[in-house]
């Protein structure tokens, strides 16, 4: 689920079914269509035990090389937060990424990205 709150993409990973590379895309997809000139922050919200494959990290990882949307990644449990720890430190995303056990936290955090004056679509 992705929705626009407040200059805020959010995103819900669910645990029903796997993430895979498809899905992924999908994602990818849809963010674009909110945020067709880049750099809104993004903010990921994890289910508890959400499962995604090897190969949608990668391409996620892979696509986002030039993507400047901060990500944070919001989980509640300490096993989802090392999940996203992993992520950074074995992926090495060129976007900025960081892991947060508190929506707050994720909000302070993107203050630095977003005091710069964004185009939208509507000022054009």
């Amino acid at each position: 689920m992705i929705w626009e709150e407040a200059g805020v993409l959010h995103l819900v990973l669910g645990n029903a079914e796997p993430i895979g590379p498809w899905t992924m895309k999908d994602i990818l997809r849809h963010m674009r269509a909110m945020d067709p000139i880049g750099g809104q922050p993004v903010l990921v919200e994890q289910q508890a035990l959400v499962r995604m494959s090897p190969e949608a990290r990668a391409f996620l990882t892979r696509v986002c090389q030039s993507d400047a949307r901060p990500v944070a990644f919001v989980a509640d449990d300490l096993p989802d937060r090392i999940q996203g720890e992993f992520f950074v430190r074995f992926h090495k995303p060129t976007f900025p990424f960081r892991v947060f056990a508190f929506r707050e936290e994720a909000y302070r955090w993107f203050t630095q990205f977003t005091s710069a004056v964004r185009v939208t679509a509507a000022d054009r």
